[in-house]
């Protein structure tokens, strides 16, 4: 975002009047400490006058794109899922789930590497498998499986990770719904997706389908440059709250330094006058918006308005499209042999080479540039140029 942009930003959420009721906290937090963290909690949930949550049933989703240590950050942090658990029991909340689903993993999947498994055994809350028992959802697009425990439960809390994402440019409140489908069924709506702007859309339909009831964002430790699972640690120190999706992911996408209009799930949303009719309606409180916005923060390009006319020619010339369009590059001496990003693959533009068991053959032209390879690879193995 160019300076004169943030200024822009920054003048729109904090010249406010108070008829606006569409709330975003945001608070310092320096580190993963339950003590730190659960009073923030605690704050921003009576600020925003979240539901009532006694004798509630409740299903937590964090996001664990990968069951991998904490310190890649590519998944909410186990002592801030531990810190809205105890949160919700301090509130006296009936029956609390906890759940997500990779894009893949084995059939029982247990986030033990993360932590978060770990957190539901201490706190005696139920880790739930999506895969296990589904349910159809009927989308403008067709119908969808999602974890049938969320038709299951009286509330729904999302606790996404703020990180950078190579198609969707942003990951937070809106991308941490699509979790809810299961293992490969996720891979399957991005053949059916194949580009940022259809896949914003059907993220935006999912999310009216089954909007979250609060969400508290993990971004004390963000995700920069090539995520969500490659990229790096950001000390971003926050802790970010919201009754509205878009809300928050128009708030937290600006702090990183995007023009929010540049992220296709926040201008779609926006035109949707679902959550919001526009951004003037946005109440920010707790830190300072101008000091938190940071220049530093490294980023996926987002297409600009002459790329996007350039996008238009090129429909008409495949072998340039092809040519031009950022893909997948595979790296021999990083790579494992798991295979994860052939299994994930929605289009199966990638398989081993016969003569190699570490050396992917990639078919460039059947590949959508979906980046679903490059999310899965744990070894970091995949770029893209």
């Amino acid at each position: 975002m160019t300076q004169n942009a943030q200024n822009d930003m920054v003048d729109t959420f904090q010249n406010h009047d108070s008829q606006f009721t569409k709330l975003v906290c945001c608070y310092s937090c320096a580190e993963y400490d339950i003590d730190k963290i659960l009073p923030l909690l605690e704050k921003i949930y009576t600020e925003s006058q979240g539901p009532e949550l006694e004798g509630k049933a409740v299903l937590v989703k964090p996001n664990i794109l990968l069951d991998e240590h904490p310190d890649r950050v590519a998944t909410t942090h186990p002592v801030f899922v531990e810190a809205v658990i105890r949160f919700l029991q301090s509130r006296k909340a009936g029956k609390i789930f906890v759940g997500d689903s990779p894009g893949f993993h084995a059939p029982l999947f247990k986030p033990r590497k993360s932590g978060v498994y770990e957190v539901c055994e201490k706190t005696g809350v139920e880790w739930v498998c999506f895969g296990k028992n589904t349910m159809s959802v009927s989308l403008p697009s067709g119908k969808v499986p999602v974890a049938s425990i969320v038709n299951e439960v009286d509330l729904f809390f999302s606790l996404p990770k703020l990180k950078t994402h190579e198609l969707m440019g942003y990951t937070g409140a809106i991308k941490n719904s699509f979790g809810l489908i299961p293992h490969l069924h996720k891979a399957k709506q991005h053949a059916f997706h194949r580009s940022s702007q259809a896949m914003a859309s059907f993220l935006l339909n999912l999310n009216e389908s089954i909007t979250p009831d609060f969400i508290f964002m993990d971004a004390v430790w963000a995700m920069e440059g090539p995520g969500p699972g490659n990229g790096e640690r950001y000390p971003l120190h926050l802790v970010l709250g919201s009754a509205n999706p878009l809300a928050l992911d128009i708030i937290a996408s600006s702090i990183i330094g995007y023009n929010p209009m540049d992220i296709e799930t926040n201008s779609e949303g926006l035109k949707r006058k679902k959550w919001l009719t526009s951004v003037d309606e946005i109440v920010v409180k707790g830190a300072d918006f101008e000091q938190l916005v940071r220049t530093d923060f490294k980023l996926i390009p987002r297409v600009s308005t002459w790329k996007m006319s350039l996008n238009i020619v090129l429909k008409r010339v495949p072998f340039l499209r092809n040519s031009l369009e950022r893909k997948p590059v595979f790296y021999k001496k990083r790579c494992a042999g798991c295979k994860a990003c052939i299994n994930i693959c929605p289009v199966q533009a990638i398989h081993i080479s016969p003569k190699s068991p570490k050396k992917v053959v990639f078919a460039r032209k059947k590949c959508i540039s979906c980046f679903c390879c490059h999310e899965i690879c744990q070894y970091n193995a995949i770029d893209i140029s």
